[in-house]
């Protein structure tokens, strides 16, 4: 178990037994995950009211978190999926926000729906494959570093980074319900 997933692990058993810093650990470990989120779905001025929503949300109904079901990450982005899509139905309802330009693109930086669904199952299965292939993920999609950069940042022989990008693309596309 790396540092990451044993630091994860003792959160998710803190926020199980409902210990008093757990809601203060989650919020430090996944609160820009979760706001990362929110601010591609629903932009940035409402994304720090879905962050704090949603873990207010989680907190108050912790004892439906099942460890054994998945992380405790990837139940905070399920309540992130829930909170954006309730935000975005409320918004659809009032009219307040067009959901496309006068020539018919999306605002910047604000995704379809169809690729704001197809984000969150994304990090969703990521926060369940766990590290280090999250994280060699993230790293190389996400920050746009070579293979060798995450090699020697994560002290990883380059050989490991190349095997374990090709099994984990593979098993999220297999997961989504992609082709292999």
């Amino acid at each position: 178990m790396t540092d990451g997933t044993a630091a994860d692990a003792a959160i998710a058993q803190a926020w199980d037994a409902g210990a008093e810093d757990a809601l203060e650990r989650a919020y430090r470990r996944w609160s820009p995950l979760v706001h990362g989120l929110a601010a591609r779905a629903v932009g940035p001025t409402e994304a720090e009211d879905v962050t704090q929503q949603v873990f207010l949300s989680a907190w108050r109904r912790r004892e439906t978190y099942d460890p054994a079901q998945g992380p405790l990450g990837a139940w905070l982005v399920g309540i992130t999926r829930r909170a954006v899509a309730d935000l975005l139905r409320q918004r659809h309802r009032t009219a307040e926000v067009p959901s496309t330009l006068h020539d018919g693109t999306a605002p910047e930086g604000v995704l379809h729906d169809a690729d704001r669904d197809d984000l969150l199952a994304l990090y969703e299965e990521l926060e369940r494959i766990g590290d280090p292939p999250r994280q060699i993920l993230l790293l190389a999609y996400v920050h746009d570093r070579t293979q060798k950069e995450i090699a020697e940042l994560l002290d990883l022989p380059l050989g490991t980074v190349k095997t374990q990008t090709t099994r984990t693309l593979a098993r999220l596309r297999t997961r989504m319900g992609g082709a292999r």
